[in-house]
């Protein structure tokens, strides 16, 4: 009878749940552990042919540490037949601590044999719901998870997260707690925790928080993922005052920002702005053309006034984000920029987006996730009049300073973008003040013409559209 991989992980499934004495050694599932064995030696010799370089760095750390795990579950295995089989024969018709025969002469395990169980590389192979089966039937079990997860398998998937560095779970955290960093860890889902590692680095430059930070589910993953780590994020000034976290709440249905008030509400997937003109200024809305479903557009009126601090804007001018943690970046931006200061900025140039073959063109209708190439981070917005903004940064935080671009399409022409530059540099010493933007922040503008290009003469030297 021949058995495919899904009929066997139900059959697999329906022993780990019941975790029941069996009558005898059942032969469906011996044939389903020789079938796989058979797919996983033919995948083994597969794999043995093939370039290991070539494939994700992630994935082959998957399967090697499976491969560890199965290797010391198989040895397990092959010790406790081997022991069951000894001590049978051994004893005869006598009971033991560990076995009983029934009338037809087959072994039968008492509820006891689970403690023969090896705990490490059950819980380094198995999914978070057999985990915590195990760890609800079986003693052992939970007195090894938090140990075992806590020192070996938590810091594993935060590798393989990418956030190695960036996020830690506190040594102290509890037999429940531990299960739940794991879950939010490995059920990253499409695209993992991308977004929030990126977020979080975004941080550092701007001294609003300290890496790594250490410490769910009708929430797009992004907002979960960072109600966990938002409240280390420290909108502070130099003088030391505080201005609020960049932390999440969760109000019944509702998810605020920076305060747990009404009007910091943000809306995930939210109708866009002006949905009925006929062609967007982008052709496809890029919104929704380049939607992520674990990290959607929201809209917010979160806003900063000087002699305020975080306010909200009027219910007509709510802005909709590319995304949530497009939403934040920007938040985090609004207060270096107006909170903070210290910016100069470039006169705003207009430039059709046709011009010199089309770069305006290219860089306005590219995804709104994807930075430029020369630029850390790209961030997207849409007013509720229609205008179009994009911010890209072009610093990391190795440079001393913080430099901007904003390109912003108006919402009635849409064939120009007004491009402006923004930086914390420092002018240059015994440059005259009204001399050119270019000649006052020599440093600023070597990062900005890479990424202008052909329209870098335009924008920086003042030639001719």
């Amino acid at each position: 009878m021949a058995f495919d991989i899904s009929h066997t992980r139900m059959v697999a499934m329906r022993v780990r749940e019941q975790l029941l004495p069996q009558p005898e050694f059942t032969p469906l599932i011996i044939a389903c552990f020789q079938m796989n064995q058979t797919q996983v030696n033919a995948a083994i010799a597969r794999l043995s042919q093939t370039d290991a370089s070539a494939m994700p760095t992630q994935k082959v750390a998957t399967v090697n540490r499976k491969l560890a795990a199965v290797s010391d579950l198989l040895a397990d295995l092959a010790e406790t037949i081997d022991s069951t089989i000894a001590q049978t024969t051994h004893e005869g018709g006598g009971s033991g601590d560990s076995a009983a025969h029934s009338d037809d002469c087959h072994v039968q395990a008492t509820p006891k044999d689970l403690s023969d169980l090896p705990a490490e590389p059950i819980i380094a192979l198995s999914d978070v719901s057999t985990i915590g089966r195990f760890k609800s039937t079986a003693r052992h079990f939970t007195n090894a998870v938090r140990p075992l997860v806590r020192r070996i398998r938590l810091p594993k998937a935060i590798e393989r997260a990418g956030v190695s560095g960036v996020v830690q779970f506190d040594d102290q955290l509890s037999d429940g707690d531990v299960m739940k960093a794991m879950w939010v860890v490995e059920e990253g889902g499409e695209g993992g925790w991308g977004e929030v590692a990126d977020t979080l680095r975004f941080t550092e430059p701007f001294g609003y928080c300290q890496l790594p930070v250490t410490d769910f589910l009708a929430l797009p993953r992004f907002c979960a993922q960072w109600m966990l780590v938002g409240r280390y994020v420290a909108l502070r000034r130099p003088t030391g005052q505080q201005d609020g976290t960049l932390q999440l709440f969760r109000n019944n249905n509702e998810i605020r920002a920076i305060r747990n008030e009404p009007g910091f509400t943000i809306t995930p997937n939210p109708p866009l702005p002006q949905p009925s003109r006929p062609v967007h200024p982008l052709s496809q809305h890029p919104f929704t053309h380049h939607a992520k479903p674990h990290d959607p557009p929201v809209r917010s009126r979160i806003v900063w006034q000087h002699g305020v601090g975080w306010a909200t804007a009027g219910v007509n001018d709510r802005e909709v984000y590319a995304s949530a943690s497009s939403l934040l970046k920007e938040l985090l931006l609004c207060h270096r920029e107006f909170a903070v200061g210290g910016f100069t900025y470039s006169p705003t140039v207009v430039v059709d987006r046709s011009v010199r073959g089309g770069h305006l063109e290219r860089i306005m209708t590219r995804s709104r996730h994807t930075a430029l190439d020369g630029c850390s981070d790209v961030l997207t917005s849409e007013g509720a009049n229609g205008a179009c903004g994009q911010s890209h940064v072009l610093t990391t935080s190795a440079d001393p300073f913080i430099t901007l671009m904003y390109f912003v399409i108006p919402p009635v022409n849409y064939q120009d973008v007004h491009v402006t530059t923004t930086t914390s540099e420092a002018p240059a010493a015994g440059v005259p003040q009204d001399a050119p933007f270019a000649h006052r922040f020599p440093r600023t503008a070597a990062k900005v013409r890479p990424v202008l290009g052909p329209i870098a003469s335009i924008v920086l030297d003042g030639q001719p559209r």
